[in-house]
């Protein structure tokens, strides 16, 4: 149940489960008797296409030579779902997010863990969250089934959180790209957040010092943001990062460390919000500790911003780039504001030119490498 990857690695290896919620049955616009505190939230386009999406990257792209990916659990619900495609072309079907189905996939995936010390388990989460101060509850596809108990529904994610030091394996990896506004269903539960599936305890394992970093899509008491159709945010400045903006070559080859996947993620979040005033979001790390997350397999794909200095002259500039094959593309549209792009690591050069005149065609070497580059032009 929920498994569409699965292969047998003899050693240490990589387990992951992702959940996505965009279907609720008792919200808004659901199949099923409404929830009375719904407290407004509905139906979710974004976080089906944000597991998709992530699950995808961890099949064809992840690469880590010690934990090779060994299993994926994958569970969405999703009014649209169509099963999820292996890059063989094989459909697999995917099961839904409920509670049971979670619960049961989430158990297996932990048993996986118990096997080897050295695995790595990656936990993935995009839906409807609610919070009361730092306690964050995941909420499940049935969540508010029963209307005098709702939260029988839902993830009790710190507990969790807790509970997973009991698990063997020692590297885990959190990533919860949900709302964590203050709710009342959670501030009246009297205590009670949600399942846990795994309890914690107030006893310290005897199994060593564990690595797990979660990564939050936003900050206690805020919200997060999906698109229709599309894949979050935060999960769009996640695979960005994992492709490059989050990887360094301290260790000799091109790595992404638990420390410098933080540092993309912030940035290319930042970048993807620019000046809309509408949206507020940071996304925090708690827990974080150093180790390889991934291997890249080739050159980062890094973030850049070019312009001119004085910015003014942007509206005026015809900017474009020549890369290291001496290929030259050019952007396709004067704007006011700078040109974003994403560029392999290498030596690039950067033009501004002006037909009329008004300022001085002028261009900038640079080498480009993660985490990003700002390119000022001088003209």
């Amino acid at each position: 149940m929920g498994i569409i990857f699965e292969r047998q690695i003899n050693g240490p290896s990589t387990h992951a489960v992702v959940i996505g919620v965009g279907a609720y049955s008792h919200l808004l616009g659901g199949d099923g008797d409404l929830f009375p505190g719904h407290e407004s939230m509905g139906q979710l386009t974004s976080p089906p296409q944000s597991a998709y999406d992530f699950a995808t990257w961890l099949i064809n792209k992840y690469r880590n030579p010690a934990k090779p990916l060994a299993s994926l659990e994958l569970l969405v619900s999703d009014a649209q779902s169509t099963g999820f495609t292996l890059p063989d072309g094989q459909v697999k079907p995917v099961d839904q997010a409920n509670m049971n189905n979670v619960k049961k996939a989430v158990l297996d995936w932990i048993d996986r863990g118990n096997t080897n010390v050295e695995h790595f388990m990656i936990f993935y989460f995009c839906g409807h969250g609610i919070a009361s101060g730092l306690l964050t509850s995941l909420l499940l596809e049935d969540f508010g089934e029963r209307h005098d108990s709702p939260l029988m529904q839902a993830i009790d994610f710190q507990e969790f959180y807790l509970g997973m030091d009991k698990c063997k394996a020692r590297q885990q990896c959190y990533f919860i790209d949900a709302c964590r506004a203050a709710s009342p269903t959670l501030i009246e539960s009297s205590g009670f957040k949600g399942d846990p599936i795994i309890y914690g305890s107030v006893r310290h394992s005897d199994l060593g010092s564990r690595r797990a970093p979660i990564y939050y899509s936003t900050v206690a008491g805020s919200r997060a943001y999906g698109r229709t159709g599309a894949p979050s945010l935060f999960t769009e400045a996640l695979l960005k990062a994992l492709d490059g903006a989050g990887s360094d070559d301290v260790d000799g080859d091109w790595r992404v460390d638990t420390d410098t996947l933080n540092r993309g993620i912030d940035y290319i979040l930042t970048r993807m919000i620019g000046e809309d005033l509408q949206i507020d979001q940071v996304s925090p790390v708690c827990e974080l500790t150093r180790f390889t997350f991934h291997h890249l397999d080739g050159r980062p794909i890094v973030p850049v911003t070019i312009g001119c200095e004085p910015h003014t002259a942007n509206e005026k500039a015809n900017l474009s780039y020549s890369n290291p094959a001496g290929q030259k593309m050019i952007r396709p549209a004067v704007k006011p504001a700078p040109w974003d792009v994403y560029l392999e690591e290498g030596n690039y050069q950067f033009y501004a030119d002006f037909p009329g005149g008004e300022f001085h065609n002028n261009n900038e070497g640079r080498y480009i490498r993660p985490p990003f580059r700002p390119v000022q032009i001088p003209v």
